[in-house]
């Protein structure tokens, strides 16, 4: 049964939900990240961007394949672009179960009497923007409300698809994409993101359409800390970076990017909060808004953003490399409990002509491990 929290998506922005998921159903076949993370197979847990600042409007669409129980207790974690956790809430998903959630009127839900109930207050992020984490337990059928059975462990078999969209009420453009499905807590650990540079492509790949062709850009990069949970799921769920660098930011790389005749141009380093929302040139930044390249370096052909040498604070004050060696051994930061977390950085580029919008995500072009 479809359950949805709101009747207010525009045409364009359920055309953008509903191609996304369909991409995602249609599609499981190989494609995974290091074995654990794909965007088009089942997960235990999902990871997608949303912004509900003034003239965004974002959805979320989650449903269920299969999954061995009766009922599953998804756990819904929102954190913010600073770090910070926002607010969670529970909704139960039965066997072959959708939802969409508007990330402005939140709330649990459980279904009954083949009825969809909301539970509990209205939890509303307006003015905000970050990403999202939905993670899978196994629920508690005698709770009367959407619990899981155990919060210490996820649900084993991957059964969660997702798919998301961020539309500008200016243009009327929206952009989609699957969500970010991983098969257990954690992230890929053997993906080389060393120095490539100007040499080959290794690192994470974001695609651009020519920028002087566009009217709008929407760069999301989201660095995913793990297990990094909120509370009582800090060693269970994905969640931030949990340690940031001197200068406040998650995460800092090196940076060039290659126009369609294979020039590269390097770039200063650029650094990103925990979900950074930013634009690809200076020139789509508008007033008040981020860029990754200026306007002296601005690229006038189609192309794509290489990000190498990621590094990320530990919490006793060093800075860490991402995969800084062929064993991997740069890959883990420590949290302020001590833990040990391990870092990776996932994008998004939403572009726009006019009231038409698309989405690439980013990709990484080396082999594995």
């Amino acid at each position: 049964m479809r359950k949805s929290i709101i009747s207010k998506l525009s045409i364009g922005a359920a055309c953008a939900a509903a191609l996304t998921l369909a991409n995602t159903q249609a599609a499981f076949a190989q494609g995974s990240l290091a074995t654990n993370t794909s965007m088009m197979e089942p997960g235990v847990s999902l990871v997608m961007p949303f912004d509900a600042t003034d003239g965004h409007v974002s959805f979320q669409l989650v449903s269920r394949m299969g999954g061995g129980v009766p009922v599953m207790a998804t756990h819904w974690s929102f954190w913010a672009d600073s770090c910070d956790h926002l607010g969670d809430v529970f909704i139960c998903l039965t066997d072959h179960d959708t939802v969409v959630v508007d990330p402005t009127a939140v709330q649990s839900q459980i279904q009954s009497g083949g009825a969809n109930l909301n539970l509990g207050p209205v939890l509303n992020f307006s003015g905000s923007r970050g990403f999202i984490t939905v993670s899978q337990f196994a629920a508690d059928s005698t709770a009367g409300s959407c619990a899981p059975l155990d919060r210490t462990t996820l649900f084993e078999e991957p059964s969660l698809v997702g798919s998301w969209v961020i539309g500008k009420t200016v243009s009327n453009a929206a952009f989609g994409n699957n969500a970010i499905a991983f098969t257990n807590n954690s992230t890929p650990q053997d993906i080389p993101l060393g120095s490539g540079f100007f040499t080959d492509t290794s690192g994470l790949q974001l695609q651009f359409f020519n920028p002087d062709d566009l009217q709008d850009s929407e760069v999301y990069v989201i660095g995913i800390g793990s297990p990094n949970g909120n509370g009582e799921f800090n060693q269970v769920e994905l969640g931030p970076i949990p340690a940031l660098l001197s200068g406040g930011d998650a995460l800092c790389c090196n940076a060039e990017y290659f126009d369609n005749i294979e020039t590269n141009i390097s770039l200063p380093d650029l650094c990103f909060t925990c979900a950074s929302f930013t634009s690809i040139t200076e020139k789509l930044a508008g007033a008040g808004r981020g860029f990754l390249i200026p306007d002296s370096k601005a690229p006038h052909t189609s192309g794509f953003l290489s990000l190498t040498n990621c590094t990320a604070g530990d919490s006793g004050g060093v800075t860490v490399n991402l995969n800084s060696n062929a064993t991997n051994a740069g890959d883990t930061i420590t949290d302020a409990a001590g833990n040990t977390v391990t870092f990776f950085p996932f994008a998004f580029h939403g572009m726009a002509v006019g009231p038409f919008g698309t989405s690439a995500s980013g990709k990484y072009t080396v082999a594995l491990d």
